[in-house]
């Protein structure tokens, strides 16, 4: 009996500091104290990875009561609430210092659509490749996922569809942003009504599961609005200690706002995937990623157009200059290639390894010629794919179908 509650013990123990993990950044924040920019970061980011562990094991306990699709698209949620805090600053500066008379393109504005694209070609680059090469390095086998991530999968395909719009015009446009928030909301609602199942935990996870219901929901409940405090008062000053830091060592404005910032608020879903993956259950790490994904293409694009019009005062399209609409062409293009190339559900550490590498490439040219030419790259290898392996886009459409078949479906 002693020795059944040793394991136990050690569980709880993990559970309070990781609690406590996340107090410094919250006094630290609420005491508006001046410390060094570095040392900020490292207290805000400690906050931020103690609420990410926090919100996987919320996420795992849910499964026992909702399903799965509709946890994780909630734990997506949350965990890029820093981000959304990131963008509603950056939208709201934008509208302000934009003139609808003028129609003059801002550096603000810039920096609105940099974060975005940024944010979501960090989350297939950096977030999907370690899902899988963590997979493979652990067990030495293939990641099979064939049979899950059907309606993940649908609504990617559509979201990137949709966006592919706006640099085709562009500019991201007030319609277009009404269709990708009601898209998202639709995505929530069909993952609410899916078919939960009992999961497997293991760890906390399996430790709080195993309490009488209504502690368990309380607790885990506790865990997800404890994380999401966590989150929201770190995220800002997290970001700004990370800027001023740049500023110091003289990075560029740009590549702080499209790689440093996003790197900083996409942490918290990155972390949970990855511990999902450590924990051989890569299937809810990549499908948190994909959720996130899906919820950065369409919420997040759509309410940047919505603050921008608030903060101007009328209802606006939100205009691209030539380098934005190239960035966004690029972030389309990476998801093209993405989608279809776990497309099967049957992934290759090769393919891991192929999406970092390209994404680590990427990073060193910022020059739009060359980003342009990038996206052209992305395009034709998702182009070989399909000549390749046309499965691959039957796949997809048979995701497609089964999603707007009228019929039960799990995620």
């Amino acid at each position: 009996m002693e020795e059944a509650r040793q394991p136990s013990q050690k569980l709880w123990i993990s559970v309070f500091i990781f609690i406590a993990g996340g107090l410094p950044a919250i006094v630290l924040r609420l005491s508006d104290a001046h410390i060094d920019p570095i040392f900020a970061a490292l207290l805000y980011g400690l906050g931020i990875v103690a609420g990410a562990f926090l919100l996987s094991w919320a996420a795992e306990v849910a499964q026992m009561d909702i399903s799965a699709s509709f946890a994780i698209a909630v734990l997506a949620l949350v965990a890029v609430l820093p981000e959304y805090a990131i963008e509603t600053v950056l939208a709201w500066q934008a509208g302000a210092s934009y003139n609808p008379e003028i129609a003059e393109f801002t550096d603000e504005m810039g920096r609105v659509a940099a974060n975005v694209t940024g944010s979501n070609r960090l989350l297939i680059g950096l977030g999907w490749s370690l899902v899988i090469l963590i997979y493979w390095l652990k067990r030495r086998t293939i990641l099979d996922m064939r049979g899950t991530m059907g309606l993940e999968m649908a609504m990617i395909v559509i979201a990137t569809a949709l966006t592919a719009l706006i640099f085709i015009f562009g500019e991201v446009n007030l319609l277009l942003a009404v269709a990708l928030i009601l898209l998202f909301v639709y995505y929530l609602w069909r993952s609410s009504i899916s078919e939960s199942e009992e999961p497997e935990l293991v760890g906390v996870a399996r430790l709080v599961g195993a309490l009488p219901p209504v502690q368990r929901r309380t607790v885990a409940g506790a865990f997800l609005v404890y994380a999401a405090g966590i989150i929201l008062v770190a995220a800002e000053p997290f970001v700004e200690g990370l800027v001023e830091t740049g500023v110091e060592f003289g990075i560029d404005e740009f590549i702080l706002i499209q790689w440093l910032a996003p790197l900083a608020s996409e942490s918290p879903e990155i972390i949970v995937a990855v511990l999902f993956s450590l924990r051989s259950n890569p299937t809810a790490g990549l499908t948190t990623l994909i959720s996130a994904e899906v919820n950065q293409l369409t919420l997040l694009i759509g309410s940047m157009v919505v603050l921008f019009s608030a903060s101007a005062g009328e209802l606006l399209s939100f205009p691209l200059d030539d380098r934005q609409s190239i960035e966004f062409m690029l972030t389309t293009a990476v998801s093209v290639f993405a989608v279809l190339l776990i497309a099967p559900r049957v992934l290759h550490w090769w393919m891991g390894a192929l999406l970092l590498a390209l994404f680590i490439a990427h990073l060193f040219f910022p020059d739009q010629d060359v980003r342009r030419l990038f996206a052209y790259l992305y395009f034709g290898l998702a182009a070989v794919l399909i000549v390749a392996d046309r499965s691959r886009v039957v796949h997809l459409l048979y995701a497609l179908k089964d999603q707007f078949r009228p019929a039960k479906q799990d995620g």
